[in-house]
């Protein structure tokens, strides 16, 4: 009888030692994490799962991403999701997330700073599935999204938004002394199109997008300090997004904006100008942000960085002209 009972045992173990390998076995190193991330997401250490229905998805995403951007992504589907998919075509590993609405959902895709496609690659396939209430997986939705080049550097602050309109992202600089103690003025503090860079920090808008609806359809803008040359003013930054001009006043217009310091993500937040939305706001004057809240504000700490130079405005283009011109008359 012993006998009998240690075989079972023996064939209980190898059993359960096969089960767990096969585990194992499907388990992949994941490469999807050195190209992006999904906000609020889980990492699956799996390849991305084949569809086991014909359910199809609609989405929709901003088809241009730049290094240390973002793209907000939206979706609808017939039959409601238990959980969202999001993967990229040829690497390893895909990222499940839990949608918290009903029928439209979205989410935020972070691209890394570092991201390196190779020499000759512009840009990489993302791929969206759903596994409904059911367990069954839809069909997988892909798009190609295009690599847009810009500085990253010390603090890089962008906006991406998801179609076609002249959204112009603002920063405001902390007050700060220059070089021989005097205080910075606003304007100077200001980097927007209208002065396209610091001139005691060196901060600089690299990407300005959709200006005036002369569409480019990059539909992102990017502000960047350099590693090497530049100085970040210690205090509170203010970011303001604004709507100038509503080029298609028939759909809504996601967007998001991002903000790495140190190579860091420290700040992430999404909003929303709706149908027929009107401008905004006018960010240019110092007396209308005195009144009116930052859409996004973070902190830079203290590290004994000093303002040693002067970097001196930026010429304005054309349309920076005109757009200031028009503003003033808002």
């Amino acid at each position: 009888m012993k006998k009998v009972l240690l075989l079972f045992g023996g064939l209980l173990v190898l059993a359960t030692l096969v089960f767990v390998g096969c585990e194992k076995d499907n388990e992949v190193n994941p490469t999807i994490n050195k190209f992006f991330s999904v906000e609020n997401a889980t990492l699956i250490k799996k390849n991305m799962p084949e569809p086991t229905s014909t359910n199809e998805i609609e989405v929709s995403m901003n088809g241009n991403v730049i290094p240390g951007g973002s793209s907000i992504v939206s979706l609808e589907t017939e039959k409601a999701a238990k959980k969202i998919l999001v993967g990229m075509k040829d690497q390893a590993g895909y990222y499940e997330m839990l949608p918290t609405a009903r029928g439209m959902y979205s989410f935020v895709v972070l691209v890394n700073q570092d991201i390196n496609l190779g020499e000759d690659a512009d840009g990489f396939t993302i791929q969206v599935a759903i596994e409904d209430e059911d367990g069954a997986i839809s069909k997988i939705w892909e798009s190609e999204v295009a690599l847009i080049v810009v500085g990253t550097g010390a603090l890089q602050v962008s906006l991406s938004f998801d179609n076609a309109k002249d959204v112009d992202l603002h920063l405001i600089e902390p007050e700060f002394n220059d070089s021989e103690g005097n205080p910075v003025s606003f304007y100077e503090r200001h980097i927007y199109y209208g002065n396209k860079w610091g001139d005691y920090s060196g901060g600089e808008l690299d990407l300005d997008s959709n200006p005036g609806c002369s569409i480019d359809n990059v539909n992102n803008e990017n502000i960047t300090y350099s590693e090497e040359d530049s100085y970040i003013p210690s205090g509170t930054y203010k970011v303001y997004v604004d709507l100038y001009e509503n080029c298609d006043p028939s759909v809504a217009t996601n967007y998001v904006v991002t903000v790495f310091y140190g190579g860091a993500l420290i700040a992430s937040k999404s909003g929303i100008f709706e149908p027929g939305a009107p401008s905004t706001l006018n960010p240019i004057e110092p007396e209308y942000v005195a009144d009116h809240a930052p859409f996004l504000t973070f902190n830079i700490a203290n590290n004994g960085q000093k303002c040693v130079k002067s970097y001196g405005s930026a010429p304005m283009s054309e349309t920076a002209i005109e757009k200031e011109a028009n503003a003033a008359h808002k």
